[in-house]
């Protein structure tokens, strides 16, 4: 035991010595950056805007407009991610991000991290069976807690069947108020000797690394940038997909107050068009949405752009209880989800073992965000702790880490 705690010890004072300097403020790069604090790494955190608590439309990031509903692979919400080597990781991604959302749920109170374990309900407009897809999908979920398949679920929520829905299966998941969780992980950052620079990179991160590194005295970069990265990292594979999301408040004055995730998983499109989800976030509002536009670069788009009116319209004809809200009631929340054609890149630069890249992310910045870390902290200490035998967290692994660490925060 004696000889355990000592090797503990000197695997972290290794860490200690080693600075990273990891470039991105939204959920990917934060995550990250807790992470290898924990693990005894110092790190700076820097980007050209970190998140708000009360964000007006010109400070928002993207990762607060983000419906943050944890979601099995590919996502509903954003459907970026269909090229089965991505998908294979993001699964197991996925799962650790649960994990430690779970295990966050059951030791803060929501009001601290917005973080909320319901139960999340998804309808298809075809039987189950008949779609080998969404009928692998929902197997590969059956595992989680609160799985349910049953027709029920349709008439238990009230969902009008004129929007199609033929079958349904629900699960308990994590749904994330974004605004207080960015400032939660924020928060644990700086408890643990984060330094926040706010500051915006001109040119490639390879092209100024020398800088960098001797600037922030820094043995390693890591780039999780997102959109920016196309950019950053000179990187033409990554493009934006446009969402937007409507904002309405859930105090039982508009309609009866949503407690559940409610949305369609079937023929949500890839490219451009609408998708319907009904998601409660925190006490006092809900989102709903959504829209994606390929390769659309502003957020120039208001209630009366036509995507937006024809998501709106189909979550009425969806969820009935909404069509006593007007135009008027809600506000409209518009980003750029940062995709990536063929898979996320989480690797080294090919021309350097001191970037490691972590973005194209698309919709699912969140329900992978702490798989992603696990594994840029499985890649660094491979790098800086060679002596550290299991650089791998898979998901037990993970819920054990997450159970000791989280309780302490």
């Amino acid at each position: 035991m004696c000889n355990t705690v000592k090797k503990t010890q000197s695997q972290m004072s290794q860490a200690s010595q080693k600075r990273i300097l990891v470039i991105g403020g939204g959920i990917q790069g934060t995550t990250a950056a807790l992470h290898l604090l924990t693990k005894g790494y110092k790190v700076t955190l820097l980007s050209d805007k970190f998140a708000k608590r009360h964000p007006t439309d010109e400070t928002l990031i993207v990762s607060q407009v983000a419906g943050a509903l944890w979601e099995w692979p590919p996502a509903v919400c954003g459907r970026s991610h269909t090229h089965e080597k991505s998908v294979n990781k993001a699964k197991k991604w996925c799962l650790d991000s649960y994990l430690a959302f779970m295990m966050l749920s059951k030791s803060k109170p929501a009001k601290d991290t917005g973080i909320h374990m319901r139960e999340s309900c998804f309808y298809f407009t075809e039987k189950l069976e008949d779609s080998e897809v969404d009928y692998q999908k929902m197997k590969e979920m059956s595992q989680l807690p609160g799985f349910r398949h049953t027709t029920d679920l349709i008439e238990e929520n009230g969902i009008d069947l004129k929007s199609g829905v033929k079958d349904a299966f629900s699960v308990t998941a994590p749904l994330i108020d974004t605004d207080i969780y960015m400032q939660w992980i924020y928060k644990q950052c700086k408890k643990r000797g984060c330094e926040f620079v706010t500051e915006k990179i001109t040119g490639t991160i390879l092209d100024n690394q020398d800088a960098l590194l001797k600037k922030y005295k820094a043995d390693l970069i890591i780039n999780s940038t997102g959109l920016a990265a196309r950019e950053l990292a000179d990187d033409k594979n990554v493009y934006p997909i446009r969402g937007a999301v409507m904002h309405v408040p859930n105090d039982g004055s508009l309609f009866p107050k949503v407690t559940k995730a409610m949305c369609i998983g079937s023929n949500v499109p890839l490219d451009n068009g609408t998708f319907i989800f009904v998601i409660p976030r925190g006490d006092n509002k809900c989102v709903l949405g959504g829209m994606v536009e390929s390769e659309r670069f502003n957020t120039n788009i208001d209630k009366t752009y036509k995507l937006v009116r024809q998501f709106m319209k189909n979550n009425k004809i969806f969820y009935p209880p909404l069509r006593n809200m007007t135009e008027e009631d809600g506000k409209l929340v518009v980003g750029l989800r940062p995709a990536r054609i063929g898979s996320i890149r989480l690797e080294f630069d090919d021309s350097s073992d001191k970037l490691l890249h972590n973005y194209g992310h698309g919709g699912s910045g969140w329900t992978l965000s702490w798989g992603c870390a696990y594994e840029i902290g499985k890649i660094i200490d491979a790098k800086f702790r060679p002596d550290l035998k299991n650089h791998i967290y898979n998901s037990f692994d993970a819920s054990i880490y997450v159970n000791s660490l989280f309780p302490v925060l």
